[in-house]
């Protein structure tokens, strides 16, 4: 009889233990959980054939999707996550916003720039642009008012609405084109497809004069800014990576490998998520702008071609080429129904002290001393027996 009670002791202390143990992991990992939530695509809005571009505009949360094959523009209600108009304009490539005067650029790949107001969603203006052929990409320069549009098969970048207009030549063609307000600096990725010598062109925004040339891999396809912390990032499909470009020097600092065939790239300046979209693998990779990891891969849509974050929700938008759909992922920070931004929610006394895991861990605490107290004192019983017979 004495030998079951403390064969029952022991059993009750490792049972105590564990589960004061497994409660406190739970505490754990349920805080961990809610500061860190994962990347979710919450919704999938149809649009036009070949979606291939997207802008947000932050402001009116608003999202421009330029979709070639349906020549048109989606424009999506970011509060909704649903279509709310569509405008038609001829062979549509990459697209601007300039959240100021609620205007958004749509290069036209015929060579045109067309201008729309974002209050009426109407197309308001076109214009010709000189020795444009291919016209692909475009940014908007706030300091100046400059667009700025890449024309790969001429080799050059128009500049239109400002003092300093006219043509630029970079290098060998020109894809990707972003802008840095911070440092007034121009971006342009030369994908060079027949030379094969990978560049980044740098021009000073103020004069328009080419500045620095950056060698970088072979093929760099998109490019795009964090005017914060002036980082570059390029997305290089021929070898499945991101480069990150030091603003402040034109290095090269870091190459972090994504997904299968990665063009189009995005950032959220206001927590310095970096999106890319992996063509090859139907999925985005996020980067961690402050640690260069990527800290998690979003299954999307088919053939994820361009992504448009929009820093006020925490949502990236993706367009599925393939799809003739847009993938919404929701990231940080966590927004409710409306389109508010708020940052994640604990429970009160979890985010004033950490009060739901430090009960777990009491539990633990005392489960260990209640099952080691039970351990030595059928232990001591034992010996007393074994030295009674």
């Amino acid at each position: 009889m004495r030998h079951k009670l403390s064969l029952l002791a022991v059993i009750v202390g490792v049972f105590l233990v564990a589960l004061g143990a497994t409660l406190a992991w739970s505490g754990r990992s349920d805080n961990a959980s809610a500061a860190n939530p994962t990347p979710t695509v919450i919704a999938t809005i149809s649009v036009g054939q070949y979606p291939s571009f997207v802008a947000a505009n932050a402001t009116t949360n608003r999202i421009y999707v330029a979709s070639n094959g349906s020549e048109d523009v989606s424009v999506i209600d970011g509060a909704t996550d649903t279509l709310k108009d569509t405008v038609d304009i001829p062979a549509p490539f990459g697209v601007a916003v300039n959240a100021a005067a609620n205007r958004v650029y749509v290069a036209e790949h015929t060579g045109k720039l067309a201008e729309i107001d974002g209050s009426t969603s109407t197309l308001v203006g076109e214009a010709d642009l000189v020795d444009a052929v291919w016209s692909y990409d475009v940014a908007f320069n706030p300091n100046t008012g400059c667009v700025y549009v890449t024309n790969q098969a001429s080799g050059n970048v128009s500049v239109v609405n400002c003092a300093t207009s006219g043509t630029i030549t970079v290098g060998s063609e020109p894809l990707g084109v972003a802008v840095n307000p911070n440092t007034n600096r121009v971006y342009v990725a030369n994908v060079s497809t027949t030379t094969y010598r990978g560049a980044v062109t740098v021009i000073n925004g103020a004069t328009n004069a080419i500045v620095a040339d950056i060698d970088v891999e072979p093929r760099p396809y998109d490019i795009e800014v964090d005017s914060s912390t002036n980082r570059v990032y390029v997305t290089q499909p021929a070898t499945d990576s991101v480069l990150t470009i030091n603003g402040a020097t034109n290095n090269v600092i870091d190459t972090v490998g994504v997904g299968d065939e990665p063009v189009g790239i995005d950032v959220n300046r206001a927590t310095h998520r970096v999106y890319v979209t992996n063509q090859g693998g139907d999925s985005v990779s996020i980067i961690d702008g402050a640690t260069g990891e990527v800290v998690a891969t979003v299954q999307v849509g088919d053939g994820p071609y361009a992504v448009g974050a929009n820093s006020t929700t925490g949502r990236a938008y993706v367009a599925n080429s393939s799809a003739a759909s847009v993938s919404v992922i929701q990231d940080f920070p966590i927004s409710p129904v409306g389109g508010v931004a708020e940052p994640p929610q604990l429970e009160p006394e979890a985010m004033s002290s950490g009060h739901s895991s430090s009960k777990a861990n009491a539990l633990a605490v005392a489960g260990a001393i209640a099952g080691g107290a039970l351990l030595l004192a059928a232990g001591a019983w034992g010996m007393r027996r074994r030295r009674a017979g």
